[in-house]
């Protein structure tokens, strides 16, 4: 013969008390979780298109770069930078003493070695390396070049394609860093604001030149 179990009215009652919440439990918790699994997705879809944005920026930056050195003059350093002229306000001063007759054999040879060339910019080429589209050249000076303030603006414009009134960039540069700038000033007997500068300088042009 089966025993039945019977359960007590009261305890029937508490029994239907305590699961009655559970359906209700099961909802809220199956909500709250696919509720944190929408807010995970939409995270990781924005990290995502945070990504690709980024990614198309920098690409958009990379082919501005290479446009613009693609633009560039590879003759730039040659016609622009070592055909300046230094000092010619102390050059002229000194070629009017010396049509007068006013100075010393040591002010002969000053205005020699302004006028001779031996006072120019001088570049050699360095350490080629080509990356992708990308050719860079290291640009060393071959010897100290003395400049007076005024000059040191004007290669600065050049150089670093910025404007310094009344000097400002020309067309074609390439990109130029620098790499190495020593300047300190020279004392002469006139008081003259001259300085004695060395540098070296990485191009960046374009690789199909």
């Amino acid at each position: 013969m089966k025993k039945t179990l019977s359960l007590s009215p009261f305890f029937s009652y508490w029994l239907i008390v305590c699961l009655a919440p559970l359906p209700i439990v099961y909802f809220v918790i199956s909500g709250y979780l696919q509720r944190s699994t929408w807010n995970a997705l939409e995270e990781r879809m924005e990290s995502i298109h945070a990504k690709n944005v980024h990614y198309e920026e920098i690409q958009k930056k990379q082919h501005s770069v290479i446009h613009s050195l693609s633009q560039s003059d590879p003759t730039y350093i040659e016609k622009s930078l070592e055909s300046l002229t230094f000092l010619e306000p102390e050059m002229k001063k000194m070629e009017t003493l010396v049509s007068d007759n006013a100075v010393d054999e040591s002010s002969h040879r000053r205005l020699q070695f302004l006028k001779s060339g031996a006072n120019k910019l001088l570049f050699t080429e360095e350490k080629i390396r080509s990356k992708e589209k990308i050719r860079e050249v290291m640009e060393r000076q071959q010897r100290p070049v003395e400049m007076d303030d005024e000059d040191l603006k004007r290669l600065l414009c050049l150089v670093e394609g910025i404007t310094i009134w009344p000097y400002g960039p020309k067309e074609g540069r390439p990109q130029l860093i620098i790499q190495d700038f020593q300047l300190h000033k020279k004392h002469l007997p006139s008081n003259d604001h001259v300085f004695v500068v060395q540098m070296q300088l990485l191009k960046r042009e374009s690789n199909d030149k």
